[in-house]
């Protein structure tokens, strides 16, 4: 993705201190909104089962169908602000994920509701990387990182409230309104940014060398080509069978997308994503971090959803207040990372958070199977700590190890980095539960590749610094 501009256009104007909040808590939404729709299903998800007589490969879909047109078309998302009004994007956004929403809440049946969410996906995609520079554009330098803070912190209040908001509404309305909620924040956000001074031709970046007709389309359609294959082989595999001709054909076509995608991108003066900053190892290290906190994260809300309700016998809203112990430490760490990152680095709070959810994993991976709640808290609690630890040292790491001229792409790969985490999480995850129908191994599994992280993270995490150079020095 490209860089915020250096320079607002002539049309903009910094907006008076009222109107600059109201635009922050709008923007905030957008965020809040895609984050809430990656896990909202979780506690739904066996009353939306039940009620439509799915299958566990389909029910596993109304999540992951949503996960990977987020993960596939966020980048395409934050390249269309290269020449479309950032106020025009939003709402489109906004739009199609609202309309969406609206849709999956009114489905009649499993497949209706899995295409309704590639849609909200769609929407998410857009929206979700145009926040940011936004709230670049509106505040002035003294108050932007004071209004980024807040901003960042809805993710952790949404992510906090959400199990909460999906079991409640589920156990005492309906499973249709965990959408239904979402169309009415749609409309107060639309009318609120439509008033917002970002009517610039340019929204990211200023490079006129760069023309629409060199976008990156070729790149878009194999990384969806590819992903969608690829996810496509691994969570059918249980059903059709690890040797079917289906399965070995997808994950042919899914491989061969995605490297048609890298060779591609590799050969491109614009491309979608920035391959190439993987040939350092710190920020190969730094992306595997938020790609393997957002499969974890994925794994917790999904899996110990269905593990309180189906196997603990939890209603939806009890297994949702079950689920706030995963969260609750969240909150109150929010500001823990990026203190410890301050004054120790990058590598302590993230060898710290590695460990921490390491340790929290294997702890439910052998306590799990004794069906008690309270011998699982402790590592729900921890969970939750370690996560603020996570992701602000990584985008940190992340930015550091490339020059200035490169900080637009390498914060637009992390993106996609993380949202892939979520869908290939998903992907494995669900294929482990339906071969084995055991909690152990899906937990365990997690656990495995938070350890390999860790291993990496040792090795790697924080150690590839660029040091800018001032002009004239040599």
């Amino acid at each position: 993705m490209a860089q915020p501009p250096q320079n607002p256009t002539n049309e903009e104007h910094i907006p008076s201190s009222m109107h600059r909040w109201m635009f922050l808590a709008a923007l905030s939404f957008i965020l809040g909104l895609a984050l809430l729709d990656e896990t909202v299903v979780s506690l739904a998800l066996p009353t939306i089962t039940e009620e439509f007589g799915m299958t566990l490969t389909q029910s596993h879909w109304v999540v992951n169908s949503y996960l990977l047109m987020f993960a596939a078309l966020v980048a395409f998302g934050g390249k269309l602000a290269d020449w479309v009004n950032i106020n025009y994007l939003i709402i489109l956004g906004m739009s199609i994920f609202g309309l969406a929403s609206l849709a999956c809440g009114f489905a009649t049946n499993g497949s209706f509701l899995i295409a309704a969410r590639v849609v909200q996906g769609v929407g998410a995609a857009i929206m979700f990387p145009l926040p940011v520079v936004a709230i670049s554009r509106i505040f002035p330098p003294e108050g932007r990182g004071f209004a980024l803070g807040i901003y960042g912190s809805a993710a952790t209040v949404f992510m906090s409230l959400g199990p909460l908001v999906s079991g409640y509404l589920t156990s005492y309305f309906s499973w249709h309104w965990i959408f239904w909620i979402n169309p009415p924040f749609v409309v107060i956000v639309c009318l609120v940014i439509a008033f917002a001074p970002l009517r610039g031709p340019v929204a990211y970046g200023q490079d006129e060398n760069i023309s629409k007709d060199s976008f990156d389309w070729l790149g878009v359609t194999f990384l969806l080509v590819g992903l969608f294959f690829f996810v496509l082989a691994i969570m059918q595999a249980p059903d059709w069978g690890w040797t079917s001709r289906k399965v070995v054909l997808s994950f042919v076509i899914g491989l061969g997308g995605l490297a048609i995608f890298i060779w591609n991108e590799l050969r491109r003066r614009a491309p979608l994503i920035e391959v190439s900053l993987f040939e350092a190892p710190s920020f190969t290290s730094a992306a595997f971090v938020v790609f393997q906190a957002q499969y974890v994260k994925i794994v917790m809300f999904i899996f110990g959803a269905l593990y309180f309700q189906q196997t603990l016998g939890f209603a939806p809203f009890i297994a949702g207040l079950a689920l706030m112990a995963a969260v609750t430490m969240n909150v109150m760490t929010a500001g823990l990372g990026g203190l410890c990152t301050d004054r120790f680095g990058v590598r302590v709070p993230n060898m710290l958070g590695l460990l921490t959810m390491s340790g929290s994993l294997l702890w439910i991976t052998a306590l799990i199977s004794a069906d008690n709640y309270w011998l699982l808290f402790p590592a729900l609690l921890a969970f939750g700590a370690s996560l603020p630890l996570l992701f602000l040292p990584a985008m940190k790491s992340a930015l550091d190890s490339v020059e200035t001229s490169k900080k637009g792409q390498a914060s637009g790969v992390m993106i996609t980095s993380q949202m892939l985490g979520g869908t290939v999480g998903m992907s494995i995850s669900s294929s482990i539960f339906i071969f084995t129908m055991s909690y152990e191994f899906v937990f365990g599994s997690a656990a495995v590749i938070s350890l390999i992280c860790c291993l990496c993270s040792y090795l790697y995490f924080g150690t590839g610094e660029v040091v800018e150079e001032t002009e004239g020095q040599g």
